[in-house]
């Protein structure tokens, strides 16, 4: 499965311009047999991996050629790192809600 990982990755990676020019995911998708989903996936993985793949949704990918290009992308995973904890806490307390709820019906 490894090998796998290690192909696709390289296959989407080949996709990826050496600029901003509108390749979107669904390119990528379309261009790779693979579906819009994985190609997202393997971009993340080819992220953590150290490629400094930058993304908007204007200009779709591009491979970083100066640092400054990477500023977008990553106040936008700040942003999405921030809404998924602001969700995640909210959760969090609504199962304390709900547990005081759960005590309270059952005599505790």
């Amino acid at each position: 499965m490894k090998g796998d990982i290690e192909f696709l990755k390289e296959l989407v990676l080949q996709e990826i311009p050496a600029e901003p020019c509108g390749k979107h995911h669904k390119n990528i998708a379309f261009n790779t047999g693979l579906n819009c989903r994985d190609v997202r996936i393997l971009i993340q993985k080819l992220r953590d991996d150290g490629y400094p793949i930058c993304g908007t949704p204007q200009d779709g990918y591009w491979i970083a050629r100066y640092s400054g290009e990477l500023n977008i992308t990553i106040k936008t995973l700040q942003n999405h790192c921030d809404s998924a904890m602001t969700t995640m806490n909210a959760l969090i307390e609504a199962q304390k809600q709900l547990q005081k709820q759960e005590a309270l019906n059952n005599g505790y």
